[in-house]
């Protein structure tokens, strides 16, 4: 059966079994939170994850070299309060962290974002749901992931940071996201460089002024695409 709440411009990240040799050395690194430890074929985003299942949050940055983050107020067109608080942003989830990583700020005027998840019947929750679309600045492209280049994610301590509660988002129900905030500086504990192979997941385009006023219009009609989409 299908899942109601899986929306078409929804998307789930791939499954990866790793070979037992590749498993020991990412449980390796993971241990050791050496990402040059990691052998080849395992996905970056994984060993993300894993370092989020240990309790450490994640901030992508295009900049390799930062020691510490400062709280900004970020652009946010979505309708609630938390994403628009001047604080220190971060993820408990890898795909998430790495949109921000991997964006080309200098051929990218505006990201358009998503991950969450769903609550079901029984009260649990899904598994989380993707969208990444980005608007070029210039000539339009016509795949999205042209607009992507290397980036780095940080490994951030969990203390002080606050997670955004459940919401309801209407026409879809209850959803969380893995979506942190501190309001205080915040300095990292590790930086693990992303490629745009690394992203296994596809990449929209879109016109950032045709959103900007669908937003407006609509805050809850996220991600403004066709009808068709």
């Amino acid at each position: 059966m299908a899942d109601a709440s899986l929306r078409p411009w929804m998307l789930e990240a791939p499954r990866v079994k790793l070979p037992e040799a590749a498993a020991q050395a990412f449980q390796a690194a993971l241990m050791a939170r050496e990402p040059g430890l990691l052998p080849e074929g395992v996905p970056r985003w994984i060993f993300l994850d894993g370092l989020a299942r240990q309790g450490f949050l994640l901030h992508g940055s295009a900049r390799g070299d930062l020691t510490g983050f400062e709280p900004r107020t970020p652009h946010d067109l979505s309708p609630d309060e938390f994403s628009k608080r001047t604080g220190v942003f971060a993820a408990s989830d890898g795909l998430w962290a790495m949109m921000y990583a991997l964006r080309d700020r200098s051929r990218v005027a505006r990201m358009l974002n998503m991950a969450l998840q769903v609550q079901e019947a029984g009260g649990g929750w899904s598994s989380m749901r993707y969208f990444l679309s980005l608007a070029p600045r210039g000539p339009a492209v016509t795949d999205g992931r042209d607009l992507l280049s290397p980036g780095f994610v940080y490994v951030l301590p969990p203390e002080g940071f606050e997670q955004m509660p459940p919401y309801g988002w209407p026409g879809l129900g209850t959803v969380r996201e893995p979506h942190w905030v501190s309001p205080n500086p915040v300095r990292p504990r590790l930086c693990v460089p992303v490629m745009p192979g690394d992203f296994p997941l596809p990449v929209r385009t879109h016109d950032a002024a045709r959103v900007d006023a669908l937003a407006r219009l609509d805050p809850w009609g996220f991600p403004w695409l066709d009808p068709s989409d």
